[in-house]
């Protein structure tokens, strides 16, 4: 893990190599969806973005497609290939003991990896909602 930090990517996960900010993000994940089909119809699929059914059993039972699930963890690798828990990233970098927005416990700052994410995965489907593929 302290090569990540480093910028260096680690065996098991790829890191795009640089810090881009939340518009360039968007349009970087938006463009490699437009290249790519399969990719693209599994983001406009609503299916994709639910739990997925872990029980083999279950999902037969449901008539679940394959992809059903597939963009459960979508944040998570954004997060990981962008690099957003970076230390040096300046679009996330904040120190906890700054001025931190927190409600309900809850850090609500729109720095934290986690938000940054979930904002770039909300405009990238409103990005793609455009597409005359999503109609």
């Amino acid at each position: 893990m302290a090569n990540v930090v480093e910028g260096e990517p680690r065996n098991s996960q790829e890191w795009h190599g640089s810090y881009l900010d939340e518009d360039d993000m968007v349009a970087d994940i938006v463009a490699k969806l437009k290249a790519d089909p399969v990719a693209l119809q599994r983001w406009l699929d609503p299916v994709s973005w639910r739990p997925p059914i872990m029980n083999p059993y279950l999902a037969e039972l449901k008539k679940e497609p394959d992809h059903a699930g597939c963009l459960w963890h979508a944040g998570m690798s954004i997060r990981n290939f962008y690099g957003l828990w970076h230390a040096s990233n300046p679009h996330t970098a904040f120190d906890i003991h700054d001025d931190v927005e927190i409600m309900d416990g809850m850090i609500t700052d729109k720095r934290h990896p986690d938000n940054f994410s979930d904002r770039v995965i909300q405009r990238v489907k409103a990005e793609l909602a455009k597409l005359p593929e999503a109609a």
